[in-house]
């Protein structure tokens, strides 16, 4: 059940989603956009590797398909595109449903690897795809006509709303008996499956969800650029971005992908700023991934929360 204060946070990113996008400029509103997808992202798969122990390395797969459906429908039809936005993820998460029946066959790096290999497939048969115009792109265009004003402007409501709406439903999910079955699962799954947890249902549960999230994600991000390509959609930054933001911050923990990807877009701004370009805050990212899997494995987040009670308890005698 919702708590007050649950529900005061959906309030307030409500309002704040509203005053943001219409007082900042479309720059800034663009930034915040990309970090609350990246977010989304980076939850879903800590969803799913963090608490349920499957790493993939494909849940682009999931990004780009969500992205491309939306364009393709959008396009196509009469339909207003948040309402297309809003179905988007259902399709893919029941696409998900008989592609995890199959992978997970696979076990540990087999499904890690195989899931990047079905990522790979998709993106090639999208560039085959005459509908989907290959390496050209599609132009957003919904009902065949351009989109109308700021779409960071809507687009930074929603994915606040569905941030913080995210983080609520996962604390109320984790209150559950699914949810309690879950941390069971990430805690140590050869125990939960001996206490009666059906580990290969949750684990197709949790991966359709997961690829849902990553879908509207997708939708989202590419509403704002009103133009999308199969090697863009489906590229393998997008499932470095999930690893690298939830093991910086904090594998298995609801605010550990909140602190990496506040770190990840606060470094490339950083080094943007300064003079260096490209991708090369990609480099200090995967140094400071190795060091903290070093010195602190469950990530950022639980080390310093260690921290803090510690600090609290010797301030207490």
């Amino acid at each position: 059940m919702i708590r007050p204060l649950e529900l005061l946070a959906l309030a307030l990113a409500l309002g704040l989603g509203i005053a943001g996008g219409r007082l900042l400029d479309a720059g800034l509103l663009f930034l915040l956009c990309e970090m609350l997808v990246i977010f989304l992202m980076a939850q879903m798969w800590n969803l799913l590797a963090g608490y349920a122990g499957q790493v993939s390395l494909g849940h682009q797969v999931f990004v780009g398909l969500g992205a491309y459906l939306l364009f393709l429908i959008a396009n196509a039809t009469p339909l207003p595109v948040w309402l297309v936005l809003a179905g988007v993820p259902v399709i893919v998460g029941l696409l998900a449903i008989p592609l995890g029946m199959v992978m997970f066959h696979l076990k540990a790096a087999y499904f890690a690897i195989g899931m990047w290999v079905v990522a790979e497939i998709v993106m090639q048969l999208t560039l085959k795809l005459p509908f989907a115009r290959g390496g050209m792109g599609l132009m957003l265009r919904p009902g065949g006509h351009p989109m109308q004003g700021y779409p960071e402007q809507s687009v930074f409501a929603v994915a606040l709303v569905a941030a913080v709406g995210l983080m609520v439903a996962l604390r109320i999910f984790l209150r559950t008996r699914a949810g309690l079955a879950t941390l069971a699962l990430r805690d140590n799954e050869a125990a939960a499956s001996a206490a009666g947890v059906d580990v290969r249902r949750l684990h197709l549960v949790l991966f359709a969800l997961t690829a849902a999230g990553c879908a509207a994600a997708g939708g989202l991000y590419y509403i704002t650029t009103l133009y999308i390509t199969p090697v863009d959609a489906f590229q393998l930054n997008w499932v470095v971005a999930m690893m690298v933001v939830t093991v910086i911050g904090g594998t298995g923990t609801l605010t550990g992908p909140a602190l990496g990807t506040a770190l990840l877009i606060g470094l490339r701004e950083a080094m943007t700023a300064a003079g260096f370009s490209g991708d090369q805050y990609w480099i200090v990212m995967g140094l400071l991934s190795v060091v903290v899997l070093l010195v602190s494995p469950r990530g950022l987040w639980p080390a310093l929360a260690g921290l803090a009670l510690k600090i609290k308890k010797g301030s207490h005698p």
